[in-house]
C-alpha cells in the first residue's frame, strides 16, 4: 500500500494531522495519490469514514480505509489524534490485515427507470410528514403491510449505528446477517406489523412496495434522495465489500464500550 490519500472532517486540527501524515509518509517513500490510492486515511470520526467511502466508491474493490479519531464518535477508527506518530510508524513498518464489511445495494424503481445506490451503514425509508404504508416482501414473498414512519435495513457493520438507536440488535462481527428494524410502527387493532427487529440471512432480498412514497426519503448513510414517484425499493447485500486496513488489533468489545 504505497499509494495513499487523506480525507478529513474539515476542522483545522484534522487538516493539520492530514498534512503531517502526508509529509511523513511521503518522506518514507510512499506516494500521495488522491486519484488512485491504495490506502485512504480518514481523519475525523465515523462520519468522515462514510464520506470517504462514498467519495472512493468507484475504487472500492482496490482501496482500503483506516481511521484516526478527532471527532465525536470513533467506533470504526483505530487511532486517536494523540497516536498519529504511532499510526505513521505502523503504516511504514507493519503489514495490515484486511477487514471486509458488506455493502448494501439499493434499487429504486418507477415506471420509467431504476436508480442504484450503495450504503455501508444502513438504508432507511422514512416519512416524517405522514404515515407511510408499504407492503414488505422478503425474497419475493409477502411478509407484512407496515404502517408508520418507515424501516431501517442494516448489515452487521451498520447494526451499531442508526439501527441501534431505534432498538435494533447489535450484531457481533463474524455474523454475516441482514436486519430490518421498524421506525415508529403503528400498532392497534386496525394496523399491526411484526414490531420487532427481524434478522435474516445475508442473501435475503427485501422489497418495499406502495403506490405512493411521496414525501418519504431514502436515506443511505449520510446521504438521501426524495422518493416521490417511486413505487418499489429493493435492498440486498452487494457482492462488493468495503475494506478496512487494520494495522493493529482492537477487540470488538472495546469498540462497543466506546458507544455507551
Amino acid at each position: 500500500m504505497k499509494r495513499f490519500t487523506t480525507v478529513n472532517r474539515g476542522d483545522s486540527e484534522s487538516q493539520r494531522i492530514c498534512l503531517h501524515i502526508k509529509n511523513e509518509l511521503s518522506h518514507a517513500g510512499f506516494t500521495y495519490d488522491a486519484a488512485n490510492p491504495e490506502l485512504v486515511v480518514c481523519v475525523g470520526g465515523d462520519g468522515t469514514l462514510l464520506k470517504a467511502f462514498h467519495e472512493y466508491l468507484n475504487l472500492v474493490d482496490n482501496v482500503a480505509f483506516v481511521g484516526i479519531h478527532t471527532g465525536t464518535l470513533g467506533f470504526s477508527t483505530d487511532y486517536t489524534q494523540d497516536q498519529v506518530d504511532s499510526f505513521i510508524h505502523d503504516v511504514i513498518h507493519n503489514t495490515p490485515t484486511i477487514d471486509e464489511k458488506r455493502i448494501l445495494e439499493v434499487m429504486c424503481t418507477n415506471t420509467h427507470k431504476t436508480q442504484h445506490f450503495m450504503a455501508l451503514n444502513e438504508v432507511r425509508v422514512e416519512n416524517i410528514v405522514k404515515t407511510q404504508a408499504m407492503d414488505i416482501f422478503i425474497n419475493d414473498q409477502h411478509f407484512e403491510t407496515f404502517r408508520g414512519n418507515g424501516v431501517c435495513i442494516s448489515g452487521q457493520y451498520g447494526s451499531t449505528a442508526y439501527n441501534r438507536s431505534i432498538g435494533g440488535a447489535v450484531i457481533y462481527p463474524g455474523l454475516d446477517l441482514l436486519q430490518m428494524t421498524e421506525i415508529s410502527g403503528i400498532h392497534h387493532r386496525h394496523a399491526r406489523s411484526l414490531g420487532s427487529p427481524l434478522v435474516m440471512n445475508p442473501e435475503a432480498k427485501i422489497t418495499l412496495k406502495h403506490e405512493s412514497f411521496d414525501h418519504a426519503l431514502l436515506c443511505y448513510d449520510h446521504l438521501h434522495i426524495h422518493l416521490d414517484n417511486i413505487h418499489t425499493i429493493t435492498i440486498k447485500n452487494s457482492d462488493q465489500t468495503m475494506k478496512f486496513a487494520r494495522f493493529k488489533s482492537i477487540p470488538h468489545i472495546q469498540r462497543l464500550n466506546a458507544l455507551f
